[in-house]
Formats: structure tokens, sequence, C-alpha cells
């Protein structure tokens, strides 16, 4: 998919897509401590932390029925809340587990909270079922061992009530005079922070701006907080306020909500701003503490069954790792991507994180989490 730190080619990204309409203390390296050992058969407790609504839980109803299997869902709010829990010590039986891949090395290498996956109980993971972008890439597969099992992608946007507003060409749009209190910020610091750096200029070096670098971008990024109504820590908080025509756009949401909001009376739409949208690809892992792995290898394949990606794609508004499943998507959600430039879209590679060891004058992953956490505490 790219080197770690790719950045993508925003402007070849957005003709692309065609759109209708604190975790201080990461340098903790420790080996893998825990023993995974590997259930008899499908069926049973399944512990799941997943992103609010993606989760599967409609789309696997049937299935978890027919295995009998029982899922207890932790949600994330931050990427940082997954690995959080295994540098803490004495962690919980997680048996599976989303990573967006800007912490593939992170998790992978580093830390090391990631197992192997057994391939052979994840028949749907194949070069027939997937896009070729999402299959074998080093983000995910590594010396010939499968890690994470993409499982879905989209890009975090600019998401404006098209009734009461213009769609914006620029997130600058939205510190017109007449928006202010009018705007929310999402409390995600990783989807935020690529924005930040083309707002600054600073878009092709992410992530490794130096510090100075990194307190220009903050500095200029504050007249956003200076404009919005809220820094939202959920989906369900944004997706209120929006509702009750409190907030009228969103500087980098996830578009899930939109459904949402829609059947509530209020048109909310996505506009991809000439600085582009932030890309991004989840996936599937096990985590090396599991004690269900064999059911944990059965929802992995079951979420890459074609039928299940399109169900869920067209529930939150985001796109399939299945090139099987476009075919089934209703006409709204095919049309909002041009699947056939699916390799253009991802030519540039994808955002990683900041460096966790940082050299130099370059900001460390806990500098950007601090100046996160400082720019949130100015609200």
């Amino acid at each position: 998919m790219g080197p770690k730190y790719a950045t993508p080619n925003f402007s070849e990204a957005r003709r692309a897509l065609l759109i209708g309409g604190a975790a201080a203390g990461l340098t903790v390296s420790f080996g893998r401590l825990f023993s995974t050992p590997a259930s008899a058969a499908t069926g049973g407790t399944l512990q799941v932390m997943a992103w609010e609504g993606y989760d599967l839980t409609n789309e696997l109803k049937m299935w978890r029925e027919e295995n009998g299997v029982t899922v207890e869902t932790t949600s994330i709010a931050s990427q940082d809340d997954v690995h959080t829990k295994f540098i803490a010590g004495n962690p919980p039986p997680l048996d599976l587990a989303e990573y967006n891949q800007a912490y593939s090395e992170l998790y992978i290498d580093q830390i090391k909270i990631v197992s192997p996956l057994d391939v052979s109980k994840i028949p749907n993971y194949n070069a027939d079922n997937l896009f070729s972008v999402f299959f074998d890439k080093p983000t995910w597969f590594k010396d010939g061992t499968l890690y994470g099992s993409p499982y879905i992608w989209g890009f975090n946007t600019l998401l404006y009530n098209s009734a009461e507003m213009e769609e914006p060409k620029s997130y600058k749009d939205l510190l017109k005079p007449e928006l202010k209190g009018k705007i929310a910020i999402m409390d995600d610091a990783t989807g935020n922070w690529p924005l930040i750096a083309r707002l600054a200029g600073f878009g092709e070096k992410y992530p490794a701006l130096t510090k100075d670098e990194l307190k220009t971008a903050f500095d200029g990024f504050a007249a956003f907080r200076d404009q919005a109504r809220l820094i939202a820590i959920n989906q369900g908080d944004v997706a209120n306020f929006i509702a009750s025509k409190e907030v009228l756009a969103v500087v980098v949401a996830d578009p899930q909500i939109i459904q949402q909001v829609t059947a509530q009376g209020v048109p909310l739409k996505m506009a991809v701003p000439e600085e582009g949208p932030v890309l991004w690809v989840d996936a599937w892992f096990i985590p090396v503490s599991a004690d269900n792995v064999e059911t944990a290898h059965a929802f992995i394949n079951q979420s890459l069954d074609p039928q299940v990606q399109a169900n869920v794609c067209m529930s939150i508004h985001q796109a399939p790792v299945s090139k099987k499943a476009v075919e089934l998507l209703d006409d709204a959600a095919r049309q909002r991507i041009d699947y056939s430039k699916i390799d253009q879209i991802f030519s540039a590679g994808l955002p990683g994180i900041p460096p966790v060891e940082a050299e130099d004058e370059v900001a460390s992953y806990d500098d950007w989490i601090q100046a996160w956490q400082q720019f949130k505490a100015g609200m």
C-alpha cells in the first residue's frame, strides 16, 4: 500500500472520488507475552472491540444464531483505546479488534499485540474476491504472514447541512463569520492530524513535521476551534447536534452518521474540499490475548462475504474491500465512488502516524498527542 509515511496525492484522489451531491508512553516495547489457545470449533462468546456502527451487529445476526455465537462489543472512540489496553498490562481477552492502517507497524512490529492469521480459515480472503490494493499488501501482510484482514475503507471528510448552507469548496469556508458557533470538530486525533498539516501547507511532509512546524500547524487550526460549537467525543453526539440544527457542518467526520441524521429530516451531505479527504482502511486483527481464535477467524471470513460487505457499506456510507460486493450495492452507494479508479485513489499510499521514536527535530507521536490535548483544552 506504499510506505508507512506515504501521503496521498489529494488532487488525484479528489478527482477519483466521484461523490454524488492519550496514549503517551508508546515507546514501551514488549514481546508476545500472551498465549493464544484456539477453540475447537466456532461458537461461544466472542469479545470484539470495534468502531461504533462497524461491528456487524445486524449483518451477521443470522451467522451468530446459526453458530451459537454471542458477541460482546466494546466501542472504540479513538484508535488509542485499543492499544492502551495492552500497554497498561493485564489486557482483557479480546478476540477481535480493528486497527487503522496507520497503526500497522506499531501494532505488528513494535508493541507486538497482533497474532498471525491462519489464511486457511479465511477462504473469503482471496485475490478473486478482494481488490488488489487490499490483498497481500505490506500494510497487513509481511514476510509471508497475514496479520490483519482489510475489512472496510473510506474517507472522513467535511459533512454539511445542504438546506442551510452552500457546499464548501475548502475547509476554510467553515471560517466564515456566519458559521461562528455552527461547526463541530470530532475528537479524533489521527483523523484530524493529516488535515491540520495540509491546512498549514505541510501536507506533503506529514507525518514527519518538525516540532516548530507542528506548533505552526496547531496554531493555525486554532481558528477552527474558535469557530466551533463543540469538539464531539463520539458520532452520536455530533449527529444529535446536526439533527437539532445547532451545528451545520463538521470539519472531518465519518459519513456513517448521514443516514441517522437524514432520517430525522436534515439533509446532511458530504463535501470533498480542495484539501482532500482523509483516506483510511480498517482491518480486523486477532490480539495476542485472544481465547476464541477459531470463532474470530470465522467472523473475519464472514466480514469478507460480498453480500455482508455490501450491506454494511450501504449502512454506514463507506466502501467495500470486496470487488464482488460492488455489484450488490444500491445505486447511491455504487455511485459515491468510481471503483474503476481504485488503484488511482490508493496510488500514493495511506498516511501513517507520527514516529513513536522521533529523530532530530521531527515531532514524535507523543508530541502530536500533547498538541492535540492542548488544542482541546483551549475549547
